[in-house]
């Protein structure tokens, strides 16, 4: 079904129809591209929920359409290299995905054709590359072609049967223009015009949807790629597309190249110069090569040669690929979510920036800045927000939200050995500025003014479990996790105001006195309780008749460091016993069904589902850490291995698993559904930006610190050699670890300013 190949960092398909689109991201930051493996997807210009180009149908039959498509028509034959959407396929066809483009190779009737899709640095497009081989004399004509839809998909939806009649496609001097130009749209003034183009001669063309396809049609069995020709209709009205027709002679042997350009630009005359650009005879040769040196460049900041291959290959390649596109699109659009009503979460894209720290300092602390100028002055911050979008931001207030900056801003003064970001401007949400270093600790204010009668934070509108809403509703529900998470921070506060010359007593006596609760009121006698309802009622708890054990108190208790020793690691020793399959750790055990009462349940997730008792990855992690933590190599290892996707999938089976083999999932149904092994929501999850923090700096043992580079691995008993090179401050270190299972204490590599290479021996 698939294969690997690590040295060009790409994953290759022999089958078109795995259970789910198996997708992948082609993108500059502004021109963004979801692909499938069969050519299916959707693309946007800066955020798919007002400026999405093509039409994608989310969960609709038949699957994975519609997309980026190109009609071969062979005297009657017409087929599609991408395997899809056409009823006549390919006699061979492979496809591969790459970091930041996709490939089909397909051959039908002695005539080859290599489509290669990607968007380069140079044009806000989506290029395809053609290349055509036939092995006798023959011509054939192409029909590129693009389902559009109206930039606003849930607008679209709402009022498609009025708002559609203000579209327009016309023809440019054989470039195809589509206008959105629907009344009281958001940033009008910013709309792009969208083009669609080629560098070879144009037959014909078509702007008008149902003239392309015609009745009772579709993708498949298109009107006029069945009759060879275009007509030539426009659009003022009605429902658009692109489509191009290309004649072509082809000689025996002979390869042709065409390239195809999906754009936007601002103006006709902007149109006209990006076009004539992208026509140039080495823009996309040179606009490729452009692409790999980015990501060969950008992954060779962190490269690790281990004894298991898959993990060799997540660690060095798909990982941070998958983390980078997450640090991009927060948990906007996937195959999974519409990408119409997420925008930037807080907390999720100061977890993703955890993963970006080690690779761009830079941009996390401009995403970093974006954060905290949604923070009030108060402390608090919103939840999720459209910064391109200009919406209205969603304005719950949750008690975790504005502790994760602090963790992102920790880890970049750790990576730079810096303290000038600290000092950075940055303005509150609803008001006045004060510095990064002011913004944390309003964020320390705002906890310790919202501290329930125990003791715990409250819990507020929920903590990170978003279906905890339920203990909450009276405002007096506590959050045990959030006690944990602030105690995580507080000690990274503590060491920032020692660094920045003040005293930070005051954050490790807060950290104590957080340590005591924990240890009394939240200890349950074999693991640490959840939280507290409104009503006193201790979620968690074995006195419960329905969740009892959560994962993330007791694996929080090891990285906040706040659970007494014996006490953690009886906590995860009761992870193992009650939560622990062979494909994940489960959320909670068991799984609720009627609790706290049938008429007000605390969830409505089926067991073993979402937040309900399913293997929840991202949560996952943070046991990996702990059990890193704890120094237990053989644990942690099992813990990391058995969620790489492609371990995963193969223990669930490829149409049970249905995701992508090559990156992160957020969930996987748990035992108690009778979907066990079903992954969900893929590509865009904080698992992947956590997964990545584990391994590297847990696992391998190599996190940075202010002093240098600190080395500690916790390595499974079978691994005995590894290497690491890491790029830390400007110098490439180079790692070698011997590991002869005995434990191993922290090693920090002094950092020497302009040394740019340095070799590193550590025996375990």
């Amino acid at each position: 079904m698939y294969s690997f190949n690590d040295r060009k960092k790409e994953i290759k398909f022999d089958k078109s129809n795995p259970p789910t689109p198996w997708m992948n991201y082609l993108t500059n930051g502004v021109f963004t591209t979801m692909i499938s493996q069969a050519g299916g997807g959707v693309a946007f210009y800066k955020s798919p929920q007002i400026w999405r180009i093509n039409h994608y149908r989310f969960f609709h039959l038949p699957t994975d359409r519609s997309g980026f498509y190109t009609y071969i028509k062979d005297g009657k034959d017409y087929w599609c290299p991408t395997a899809e959407p056409a009823k006549t396929r390919p006699q061979s066809w492979k496809a591969t995905h790459g970091m930041g483009y996709t490939v089909y190779d397909a051959k039908r009737r002695g005539l080859a054709v290599k489509a290669t899709y990607f968007v380069g640095e140079y044009e806000n497009c989506l290029i395809w590359n053609l290349r055509i081989r036939s092995n006798t004399d023959r011509k054939i004509t192409m029909f590129p072609f693009v389902e559009l839809g109206m930039m606003e998909f849930q607008r679209e939806l709402q009022w498609q049967c009025y708002n559609k009649h203000q579209l327009s496609v016309y023809n440019m001097d054989d470039v195809l223009v589509y206008r959105y130009g629907v009344e009281m749209q958001p940033r009008p003034e910013q709309t792009p015009l969208v083009y669609f183009a080629a560098n070879v001669p144009v037959s014909g063309f078509d702007g008008d949807r149902d003239e392309f396809v015609g009745s009772y049609s579709s993708e498949e069995n298109p009107k006029n790629v069945q009759a060879g020709r275009c007509t030539n209709s426009t659009l003022a009205g009605g429902d658009p597309c692109f489509a191009l027709q290309l004649d072509l002679d082809l000689k025996a042997g002979e390869e042709k190249t065409v390239n195809i350009f999906l754009g936007v630009a601002m103006t006709e005359e902007e149109i006209k110069r990006s076009v004539a650009h992208c026509r140039q005879e080495d823009f996309v040769g040179q606009s490729f090569k452009a692409l790999q040196r980015h990501w060969n460049n950008y992954l060779s900041r962190f490269h690790c040669e281990v004894p298991d291959e898959n993990v060799q290959r997540m660690v060095n390649i798909w990982n941070p690929y998958q983390a980078e596109r997450n640090f991009l699109f927060s948990r906007n659009i996937s195959y999974y979510a519409t990408g119409t009503f997420r925008g930037v979460g807080y907390r999720d894209t100061a977890q993703d920036i955890l993963a970006m720290v080690p690779f761009s300092p830079d941009r996390a602390k401009d995403k970093i800045q974006l954060l905290l100028g949604q923070q009030y002055s108060d402390g608090h911050a919103n939840h999720y927000f459209f910064p391109v979008e200009g919406f209205d931001p969603v304005t719950t207030v949750h008690s975790d939200d504005h502790l994760w900056i602090i963790m992102s801003v920790y880890a970049v003064v750790m990576e730079t050995g810096s303290l000038s970001f600290l000092h950075k401007k940055v303005p509150f949400y609803d008001g006045g500025t004060a510095t990064v270093y002011e913004h944390l600790q309003k964020s320390v204010e705002f906890t310790c003014r919202n501290l329930g009668s125990h003791g715990f934070p409250l819990m507020l509108r929920s903590d990170w479990n978003d279906m905890l809403y339920k203990v909450c509703r009276e405002g007096k529900g506590e959050s045990i996790w959030t006690s944990m998470q602030f105690g995580t921070v507080l000690r990274m506060m503590e060491e920032l105001a020692k660094l920045m010359g003040e005293d930070g007593s005051e954050y490790a006596r807060l950290y104590e006195e957080q340590k005591k609760l924990v240890n009394s009121i939240a200890w349950d006698g074999e693991w640490f309780r959840r939280c507290i309802t409104d009503d006193g009622t201790f979620i968690g708890s074995k006195e419960q008749p329905q969740a009892k054990i959560w994962l993330n108190t007791q694996s929080w208790s090891v990285i906040s460091g706040m659970g007494d020793r014996e006490k953690s690691e009886k906590a995860m020793a009761s992870v193992k016993k009650y939560l622990d399959t062979d494909l994940g750790i489960k959320k909670i055990d068991p799984s609720m069904k009627d609790y706290p009462s049938a008429e007000d349940p605390l969830t409505y997730y089926n067991k073993g589902c979402g937040e309900n008792g399913s293997v929840f990855c991202h949560a996952n992690t943070w046991a990996i850490i702990a059990e890193c933590m704890l120094g237990n190599g053989d644990a942690a290892y099992k813990y990391y291995h058995q969620l790489l996707p492609m371990v995963a999938q193969e223990k669930a089976g490829e149409w049970r698993y249905k995701a992508e083999p090559y990156v992160y999932a957020s969930n996987i149904f748990g035992p108690e559904s009778d979907k066990f092994g079903l992954a969900n929501v893929s590509w865009l999850t904080g698992t992947a930006a956590w997964m990545y923090i584990a391994i590297t700096q847990h696992i391998l043992g190599i996190k940075p610190t202010w002093e240098g580079l600190a080395i500690k691995p916790c390595l499974p008993s079978e691994w005995k050699t590894v290497t690491v090179k890491r790029t830390f401050r400007g110098c490439v270190y180079t790692i070698e670890i011997e590991n002869q299972g005995i434990g191993s204490k922290e090693v920090v590599i002094p950092h020497v300013k302009g040394r740019r290479s340095h070799k590193v021996k550590i025996t375990v």
